[in-house]
């Protein structure tokens, strides 16, 4: 009893945390400024023929000064048409600043391998990072480089929302995507940095190159955002900033199966394990417990009134306090109305997070037809 009474508090105080981090967070409103940042954007791409095209159309038609824009794709042994799109497109587009690399299966460590192989030959001093999958408003690197030119951000995280689709499946994969978004908004807003998503993300090219870039975390197949932001974090003593703009959004595809979302979620989970941040480590211990508590309670419930009584306690207390923070980014972004699967989120969330913690540490999953097993980050 006073173990659950214990792991309850200590979420209690966290996602309070959370709440203040984000109710504190001040919407960026984007000034008419000339920008002077030499930007290069980094597309990382592996079997992404239905999506490149797309992304690219969005971050040719930025408006950004053209002589201060690089954009470079990275092919990272693609077995479909991706290769073959992107050189047409770059055939079709020659006034634009855009370059391929391609990587072969020798030296090809994945996502961060294309990331630091683009980077070596990048020639803008602020990095940006992007998916192949994602699309976003002309407005996106010119709201990106405004808060960086007014802050002393060495980086600068943004929000990450779902393309809209018409089923329920991906509607409750936005709505649990979101709080992962507001959670790590907040702590970065309280300059204690816990998450961020590779898919919207910037950050000078000479703190990358300072920090040693994914030398350190290359074994595990995650990450190329999160340990990046703790190493900056650590080393560099200098702001990590979320900006809580609407133009500088990028909407992303959920998964189309459940067998999908879960080796998606496994592959999040299994970078845990080279986690030394300390706020990090704290937060993900106590969420994994706080869920691991109330299922267990549910459980015992079949057998006990007590732990039904305990079970009730904790759900309809986890049920409160996370209802805040979830619904003030539901607002920011104009999606409110994903709040009326709250209660189905809620009911779903302690089995789903406790099954792909638990295998994303120990167990394999399969990413963008790689088969991954977790005794190679050993």
């Amino acid at each position: 009893m006073y173990s659950v009474l214990s792991i309850f508090c200590c979420y209690v105080l966290l996602i309070a945390i959370v709440t203040l981090g984000w109710y504190t967070l001040r919407t960026w409103k984007k000034r008419n400024i000339e920008p002077h940042t030499k930007v290069t954007v980094i597309v990382p791409a592996r079997n992404e023929s239905e999506n490149i095209i797309g992304c690219l159309e969005k971050l040719v038609n930025q408006r950004y000064p053209s002589e201060f824009l690089d954009i470079i794709v990275v092919d990272d042994c693609s077995t479909d048409d991706t290769l073959f799109l992107v050189k047409d497109f770059i055939s079709r587009n020659p006034q634009k600043r855009i370059s391929l690399l391609v990587l072969t299966e020798a030296n090809s460590s994945f996502k961060k391998q294309a990331i630091s192989e683009a980077v070596k030959v990048a020639s803008g001093d602020l990095i940006v990072t992007t998916d192949a999958d994602c699309v976003m408003s002309s407005e996106w690197i010119s709201s990106i480089v405004h808060i960086y030119e007014s802050s002393n951000a060495v980086m600068i995280a943004g929000p990450v929302c779902f393309i809209k689709q018409g089923n329920i499946f991906s509607k409750i994969q936005e709505l649990e995507f979101l709080s992962l978004i507001a959670s790590g908004a907040a702590t970065m807003n309280i300059g204690l940095p816990t998450m961020c998503n590779g898919a919207n993300l910037a950050y000078e090219k000479k703190a990358f190159l300072e920090v040693g870039g994914f030398e350190t975390n290359k074994k595990f197949a995650s990450g190329d955002d999160v340990f990046l932001m703790h190493k900056m974090k650590k080393e560099l003593h200098r702001k990590i900033r979320f900006i809580k703009c609407l133009d500088a959004v990028v909407e992303t595809k959920p998964t189309k199966t459940f067998k999908s979302f879960l080796n998606q979620r496994k592959r999040w989970a299994s970078k845990s394990r080279g986690y030394k941040d300390i706020a990090t480590i704290i937060t993900a211990l106590i969420v994994i417990l706080t869920n691991l508590t109330i299922l267990t309670c549910f459980v015992l419930s079949f057998f006990s009134s007590t732990f039904l009584l305990l079970f009730l306690i904790c759900f309809l207390l986890k049920f409160s306090i996370d209802f805040p923070v979830l619904f003030g980014i539901c607002s920011f972004m104009k999606k409110e109305k994903l709040m009326y699967l709250y209660i189905p989120v809620q009911l779903i969330y302690p089995f789903y997070i406790v099954l792909t913690g638990i295998s994303g540490l120990f167990g394999s999953f399969v990413w963008k037809d790689r088969i991954h097993n977790q005794h190679e980050t050993e």
